[in-house]
């Protein structure tokens, strides 16, 4: 058999060239598996602060409720009847509180030496009673659920020391407290859930379940040990807050613990590890697809060099066709894991950017809402002493001369009317803050990761509530104007959150076009129009416009295409508009497309059918 150096060298060289490729596909496949347990990471990173965030929305409505409590039986305590000691004149008006007091049943008032009397109850001594100790002491306190002596019910006791004066230092000379049953702790534990089968309830300071969901809910299937719950709690509550992975009952739950803030209590949820983890399957399918792809490589690669070797006297002409066809392949398929990964990284960048949001407008919502519904009760409190002070004017119109100077001096009648001005002022402002909370809310829509009925104007309003520090004037920048003509939208079956994407990439594309014409020497204004209409057909159009620069027409029919960009290095990764194009046209069976003439501006238009029906039903499954 004649031997033949040029085929054996071009061999040798195809081998090598495969040992390369299955180097490369290693070396990538070994990238890709670390890039994906960063970003398995980072999603169960923000499905566990979801978590947090649907529990301290139950803990701050505790916190809530419990300093309420804490309010009004402190400002019995400071009442002049209260403070007398005096049952038969203080009965009376502790009954009208009661029937005033929605959550309370029943108000009582203790002795220092423990006997209290209670309204429409007999007397009892509760000197053995924590919260009575607690107060003598000058310790306003909530107590751990006890057995009521009143009507032998579980109930909470709020307690207050009543002093003689205002010096919060002095002994007390007694104490007052409601009683007030576990409703309230009941409905709020109940309202705290995680997906269908989890599982909320509050710990008292002993470490004692409180209260829980009922074990025969529809949605709580799965039944739970407190005895075993019991004994992963005092590991956990020696810290603030904390989620750990925890085997009850023989199978392994996630344990999520935020203690209060009103009282040593705390309030837990248990959700089964498949209903966090499940959440993050689509990356395991994407990263067993990647696997099965890289291996397949491999495997095209082996059964290549096994076929070289039956058919080696073939012409090096054709295995250089094979070879470059095979690496085309390889090509293409590392461009489709680029593209999954940006799109994955796009998408927990939008899924950040709404927690924090969201977390932003919580922290504000409750302290707002403390100050708003109280700037009515200063309102009232204000205009009654006003009242009195006119009484007194009217009964005694010639006061002693200190009091008529001390009038004059402070220009009693100016702050009279214009104190009233001052709280209408500062209820506006409270009014104002929550609509931006509100547009906040819009933006984030974490609770609308489905379709559902949507108001588009409250999506596009809430981003350009997110974009407002860019369209102010700076000291290098002019103002951008935006100019609204919404139309008569019907609610649009929409994923909320991904048209706030859409409405986000398209807005701050637009202001970055601008960015150049908005220098204090161009003469021209820079202006973006927002036009909504219902178009027919049942479907409805959102048009954004602007005034730029425009865009050259060899440029348009690559805005959609993925890692296309115009930007500078470092400023674009070229996939916010193909992953709008996606949104738009994939996930809500629409379309997107721009105009644009160069020197004139560029309008996008988005179209999207009213009615989702059966197509996207198909897509979500």
């Amino acid at each position: 058999m004649r031997f033949n150096p040029p085929n054996l060298a071009a061999h040798q060289r195809n081998l090598l060239v495969r040992l390369l490729i299955a180097s490369v596909i290693l070396l990538v496949s070994s990238g890709a598996y670390y890039s994906y347990q960063l970003v398995r990471n980072s999603m169960l990173e923000s499905l566990k602060k979801n978590v947090f965030l649907e529990l301290s929305q139950g803990r701050d409505s505790l916190d809530h409720w419990l300093s309420n409590q804490k309010i009004h039986i402190e400002t019995l305590a400071n009442t002049e009847q209260v403070k007398s000691m005096n049952w038969e004149t203080t009965e009376p008006y502790l009954k009208a509180e009661t029937l005033r007091l929605s959550d309370v049943y029943a108000i009582a008032v203790g002795k220092p030496d423990g006997w209290r009397n209670v309204v429409g109850g007999k007397p009892a001594n509760v000197s053995d009673r924590a919260y009575f100790q607690k107060v003598m002491q000058g310790i306003t306190n909530v107590s751990d659920p006890i057995i009521s002596r009143a009507n032998n019910t579980p109930t909470l006791a709020i307690a207050a020391p009543i002093r003689q004066g205002f010096d919060t230092n002095s002994t007390p000379i007694g104490e007052i407290h409601t009683l007030v049953r576990l409703d309230r702790v009941n409905r709020v534990v109940s309202s705290v859930k995680y997906g269908n089968h989890s599982y909320a309830f509050a710990i008292d300071s002993q470490g004692q379940i409180v209260t829980h969901t009922s074990h025969t809910d529809n949605h709580a299937h799965v039944h739970f040990h407190e005895s075993e719950l019991l004994k992963a709690l005092p590991q956990m509550s020696k810290s603030k807050e904390s989620v750990e992975l925890v085997k009850v009952a023989n199978q392994m739950y996630y344990l999520a613990y935020l203690p209060l803030q009103e009282v040593e209590w705390a309030l837990a949820l248990v959700i089964p590890k498949e209903d966090i983890e499940s959440q993050v399957q689509f990356l395991d399918m994407i990263a067993l697809i990647v696997a099965g792809m890289a291996v397949a490589l491999l495997a095209i690669l082996v059964q290549v060099q096994a076929m070289e070797q039956r058919h080696l006297k073939k012409s090096n002409e054709l295995l250089e066709k094979r070879v470059e066809a095979r690496t085309k392949e390889l090509s293409d398929a590392m461009t489709k894991l680029q593209q999954s990964q940006l799109r994955m990284i796009q998408s927990e960048k939008m899924s950040a950017l709404g927690n924090l949001v969201a977390g932003v407008a919580h922290e504000i919502n409750n302290p707002v809402n403390f100050i708003h519904g109280n700037i009515t009760y200063v309102d009232e409190y204000t205009q009654a002493l006003l009242h009195l002070i006119q009484l007194y004017q009217e009964q005694f119109p010639d006061g002693s001369k200190s009091i008529q100077e001390y009038l004059a001096e402070i220009d009693f009648e100016f702050l009279a009317q214009d104190l009233e001005k001052t709280l209408a002022s500062m209820r506006i402002g409270t009014d104002r803050i929550k609509e931006i909370v509100l547009s906040l809310r819009n933006f984030s829509r974490l609770d609308e990761a489905e379709v559902k009925p949507v108001n588009l104007h409250d999506g596009i309003d809430s981003t350009l509530l997110i974009l407002q520090h860019r369209l102010k004037a700076t000291p290098d920048q002019a103002a951008v104007e935006v100019v609204k003509d919404y139309g008569d939208l019907p609610f649009v079956d929409c994923y909320a959150s991904q048209l706030n994407q859409v409405f986000m990439n398209i807005l701050a594309n637009a202001l970055d076009a601008m960015e150049d014409q908005r220098g204090l020497s161009h003469s021209q204004p820079c202006t973006i129009r927002i036009k909504t209409k219902k178009l027919e057909h049942g479907r409805v159009q959102i048009a954004i416009a602007d005034n730029g620069p425009g865009i050259p027409p060899e440029v348009q029919p690559r805005i959609f295409d993925p890692f296309f960009t115009t930007k500078s290095i470092g400023k674009g990764t070229g996939m916010g508009m193909s992953i709008s194009y996606q949104i738009v046209t994939e996930r809500h069976q629409g379309k997107l497309y721009c105009v644009s003439e160069v020197g004139k501006g560029t309008e996008f238009f988005l179209e999207i059918p009213i009615r989702q029906g059966a197509v996207l039903a198909a897509t979500v499954s």
